[in-house]
């Protein structure tokens, strides 16, 4: 099978953009409300990586309270629920 040379090249073009430095990190930032302004500004001083990055925020119901931060495939959990689940780890551990 042969690939059209132009596809190819097109296809090149469009991983060497997608890979490239000087393209912004995507970063996800899932809470169980609509973060406000002025709390992404917060997270953005406390964590470096927000100042370089597209953001988007999603509010989840999964999340009873915090918030997680997901980029590439690292997670950054913060939530209520994490602290919970490790609570119950601990409590199981020690029964």
């Amino acid at each position: 099978m042969r690939i059209d040379p132009v596809l190819k090249e097109e296809l090149k073009q469009y991983l060497l953009k997608k890979t490239s430095d000087d393209q912004k990190p995507r970063v996800v930032i899932r809470a169980a409300y609509k973060l406000s302004a002025e709390e992404i500004e917060s997270l953005k001083k406390r964590i470096q990586l927000l100042n370089k990055a597209e953001i988007i925020v999603e509010e989840s119901s999964d999340i009873l309270a915090g918030f997680t931060i997901q980029f590439d495939s690292s997670v950054i959990d913060l939530s209520l629920n994490s602290e919970l689940l490790s609570l119950e780890h601990t409590l199981y551990e020690t029964a």
